[in-house]
C-alpha cells in the first residue's frame, strides 16, 4: 500500500538508531558503579517504579484483594506479539473479539471492554466519545509488564472499572546503555520493524522505542472458495515512544512521558448478518504526554502523582461502492482527555496502612459529521476521591475496607450524578505459599458521551450502570501453581439503545444481567518444559431480556505448552477453545449462534550468542474457520519469520 503516515517511519528508526549509538559511545556513561549499589537500586525499583500504580508482590501474602494475573517480560516475548490483543488473550477469565470496525475487543469474566479500565504507566487510554480502546492500538513494542485486576477490585482507581482494569506498564531505562534491533515477514506482505534503546547518566535516565508495522492485509478460509484474501484488511502504523526520568535522590522520581501512535487501516464489510459498510480510516492517531513520578512522604510513606493528555484525531471515510471508489461521506473526530492523578501510601503503625487517592479526569469531543460542516463539541468531567485501609489483625489475617466517592459533571442539559462505592474483603494467609481471601465491592461506571450527547440518540439524564461483585479465591505456590475464584456479579441500570415508535433509537437504562462462574490456572515449570492452563465457566444471562449475553461461550481454555529441548531453543503451543455462544441481531429480533471453536499457534525460537534470536510463528495451524463475532471470520493459517538482535547491553 501507499504510505500516508505523516513522518517517515524509516528515517525515525534510523535517526533513533544513530542516537542510540552516540550514547553507547559516551564515555560520561555510568558503568564504573559497585555491584551492591547496583542490587540496591535494582531492589528499590522492585517496589517503586513510576508506572505501577497497583503494586503486586510475587508470594500468595502479597496478592491484592482481587484476582490479578500479572503477565512478565519474559513471558511477553515468547509470544512474540504484535498487539495488546496477543498478550491478553492468554489471560484467566479473558477473551478477545474481533469483529466490527476492525476492532480487537476485550472481556473479562464475561464484561465488555466499555466497562474496563486500560492504564498505560497509569495514564487512562481510551476513546473519550464512545468510552471504549481498541487493542490493537497498543503496540507491543515496549511493554514489559501487564496487569490485569479482576473482581472487587480497590476503590483507588476511580468510575469506569465496572469490569476490571488493565495496567500496561511500559519498559523502563536500563543503567548500561542498550539497543536493540527487530525485524519480522509474514504472509501478505505483512512486516515490521522495531527498535528500543536506553541509556542512564548520573541521576538521568532516558528510553526511546519505535516501531513500524505494514500489512496487505490477511486470508481466511472460506468454506466455500478455500483461502480468501479479506476486502480492505490493510493497514499501516507508526508507533513512537520516550521516557525521560529524573532521580534526585532513592526516595524520589520524576518522569516525563510522550507518545505517538498512528495509523492507516481498512475495515473489512460483514459477510453476513448485518448490512455491509465500506468504511476506511486514512488517519487514526493519537498523542500522548503526561509527567509526574513518586517521592516519600517521611517513613514507608510514598505519594505517586501524574498529570497526562491524550488526543486522539481520526477521520472516517464512508464509500458508497464495495470497490470503494465512490466517496459518500467524511467525518473527523478531534477528542481529548486531560488530567491528573495522586495516590498515597500512608502506613499509621506496623499493622496499618492507610491508601487515599484523588483523581480528575476532562473527555472533550469535537465531531464534524462530514467534511465542510460545522463543529460539534460536548465535554464532561469526572472526580473521584477514594480511601482505603488495609489493617493487620496477624501476620496472616488482614481486613481491608475502602469507599470512593464519584461524581460525574455532564454538559448541560444533563443532570450531574454522584455514586457512592464500597469495598469491603479479608485475607488469610496460613502459610508464605498459601492465600485466601474474600471480598466484595460495588463498583460504578458512568455513560458514554455518545449516550449522552449524540444528536440522534442520546439521553443527557441517563443514569450510572451499577453493579455489585462477590469473590473467593485461593492461590497456592507449591509444587505447581494453583490459583482459582468464585464469582458472583449482579448488575442494573445497563445502557442500551430502545427503539421509538417512530422507528428512532435513543439510550435507556434499561438493562440487569448476572454473571457468575469461576476460574483456574495451573502452571508448571522445569528446566525444559513449562506448562499453563486456564480455565473459565460462565453462567450469564441479560435478565432484562431473558436471553444470554453476546459472544460470551460458557466454557473458556486456554493453554501454553512450551519445550525447551536444547540451550536456546524454544518450541511454544498456543491454544485457544471456545464452546457456543450466541449472538441477538437487534434488526431481525433473533438470537444467533456462534459455533464453538478451537485455534492453535505454534512458535520456535533460538537464541544464540547471548544477543541474538530467531523466530518462526505459523499461526491457525489448522486453518480453522471461527469467528468471535457473526460476519467476521479470523485469520487463517499465516506464516511468519522474525530477528531480534541486542546490538549493545
Amino acid at each position: 500500500m501507499t504510505s500516508s503516515l505523516r513522518p517517515n517511519p524509516k528515517l525515525i528508526i534510523v535517526g533513533l538508531l544513530v542516537f542510540s549509538l552516540a550514547l553507547g559511545l559516551s564515555p560520561a556513561l555510568a558503568q564504573d558503579k559497585k555491584d551492591d549499589q547496583k542490587a540496591k537500586k535494582e531492589a528499590e525499583k522492585a517496589v517503586k517504579i513510576t508506572e505501577e500504580i497497583l503494586v503486586v508482590g510475587k508470594g500468595p501474602k502479597d496478592v491484592p484483594l482481587a484476582t490479578v494475573s500479572t503477565v512478565v517480560s519474559t513471558d511477553i516475548e515468547k509470544l512474540k506479539p504484535r498487539d495488546l490483543s496477543d498478550v491478553l488473550k492468554f489471560i484467566p477469565g479473558s477473551m478477545i473479539t474481533f469483529g466490527d470496525k476492525d476492532t480487537y475487543s476485550l472481556k473479562l469474566r464475561g464484561i465488555g471492554a466499555n466497562r474496563i479500565a486500560l492504564l498505560v504507566d497509569g495514564v487512562p487510554v481510551y476513546e473519550p466519545y464512545f468510552s471504549t480502546f481498541d487493542l490493537k492500538t497498543i503496540s507491543a513494542g515496549g511493554i514489559d509488564t501487564v496487569q490485569v485486576t479482576k473482581g472487587p477490585s480497590s476503590v483507588l482507581y476511580g468510575p469506569n472499572t465496572l469490569g476490571g482494569l488493565v495496567n500496561v506498564i511500559t519498559k523502563r531505562p536500563t543503567e548500561r546503555p542498550s539497543l536493540s534491533l527487530s525485524g519480522s515477514y509474514g504472509d501478505e506482505d505483512t512486516k515490521s520493524l522495531g527498535l528500543d534503546t536506553s541509556t542512564s547518566w548520573k541521576r538521568f535516565a532516558l528510553l526511546a522505542n519505535a516501531l513500524y508495522q505494514d500489512s496487505a492485509g490477511f486470508y481466511y478460509p472460506n468454506p466455500e472458495d478455500g483461502q480468501t484474501l479479506r476486502t480492505n484488511s490493510d493497514f499501516e502504523r507508526l508507533n513512537l515512544n520516550a521516557k525521560l526520568y529524573y532521580m534526585p535522590s532513592s526516595a524520589t522520581e520524576i518522569m516525563v512521558n510522550g507518545g505517538l501512535y498512528q495509523s492507516e487501516y481498512g475495515m473489512p464489510a460483514a459477510l453476513f448478518t448485518q448490512r455491509a459498510r465500506y468504511w476506511r480510516f486514512p488517519k487514526w492517531d493519537r498523542s500522548t504526554l503526561n509527567a509526574g513520578g513518586f517521592t516519600s512522604l517521611g517513613g514507608d510513606a510514598t505519594l505517586r502523582f501524574r498529570g497526562f493528555y491524550v488526543n486522539y484525531i481520526n477521520t472516517l471515510d464512508w464509500y458508497a461502492d464495495p470497490e470503494m471508489t465512490e466517496l459518500d461521506s467524511q467525518s473527523t473526530y478531534d477528542n481529548s482527555v486531560y488530567g491528573g492523578f495522586a495516590l498515597a501510601d500512608l502506613p499509621t503503625g506496623d499493622m496499618n496502612t492507610v491508601k487515599a487517592s484523588l483523581i480528575y479526569q476532562k473527555d472533550v469531543a469535537r465531531i464534524q459529521d462530514d467534511a465542510g460542516l460545522s463543529w460539534n463539541k460536548v465535554d464532561q468531567g469526572t472526580l473521584s476521591a477514594g480511601l482505603e485501609d488495609h489493617f493487620s489483625i496477624t501476620d496472616k489475617w488482614k481486613v481491608i475496607g475502602g469507599l470512593s466517592l464519584d461524581y460525574i459533571d455532564k454538559f448541560a442539559p444533563g443532570e450531574n450524578n454522584t455514586s457512592v462505592n464500597p469495598l469491603v474483603g479479608v485475607k488469610f494467609t496460613p502459610t508464605e505459599a498459601l492465600d485466601f481471601h474474600v471480598s466484595f465491592a460495588r463498583k460504578s461506571r458512568f455513560p458514554s458521551m455518545r449516550s449522552m450527547y449524540s444528536q440522534s440518540s442520546g439521553n443527557p439524564d441517563l443514569l450510572s450502570e451499577s453493579g455489585t461483585s462477590f469473590e473467593f479465591a485461593t492461590t497456592w505456590n507449591g509444587p505447581l501453581y494453583v490459583t482459582g475464584s468464585v464469582f458472583f456479579n449482579r448488575f442494573k441500570n445497563f445502557i442500551d439503545t430502545v427503539r421509538l415508535p417512530d422507528g428512532t433509537r435513543r439510550y435507556f437504562n434499561v438493562g440487569k444481567a448476572h454473571i457468575n462462574g469461576f476460574e483456574v490456572q495451573v502452571q508448571k515449570n522445569l528446566s525444559w518444559l513449562s506448562v499453563t492452563a486456564n480455565y473459565t465457566y460462565l453462567d450469564h444471562r441479560n435478565d432484562t431480556d431473558g436471553r444470554p449475553l453476546d459472544a460470551q461461550p460458557k466454557h473458556n481454555l486456554n493453554f501454553d505448552v512450551s519445550v525447551m529441548p536444547a540451550e536456546g531453543f524454544r518450541v511454544g503451543f498456543y491454544g485457544l477453545l471456545g464452546s457456543t455462544s450466541w449472538w441477538y441481531n437487534s434488526s431481525t429480533s433473533t438470537v444467533l449462534t456462534i459455533p464453538s471453536y478451537f485455534s492453535l499457534d505454534a512458535i520456535a525460537g533460538y537464541a544464540f550468542n547471548g544477543r541474538y534470536e530467531v523466530f518462526m510463528r505459523l499461526g491457525n495451524v489448522f486453518d480453522q474457520y471461527f469467528y468471535t463475532e457473526p460476519g467476521f471470520p479470523w485469520r487463517g493459517r499465516y506464516l511468519e519469520i522474525g530477528i531480534k538482535a541486542d546490538v549493545l547491553k
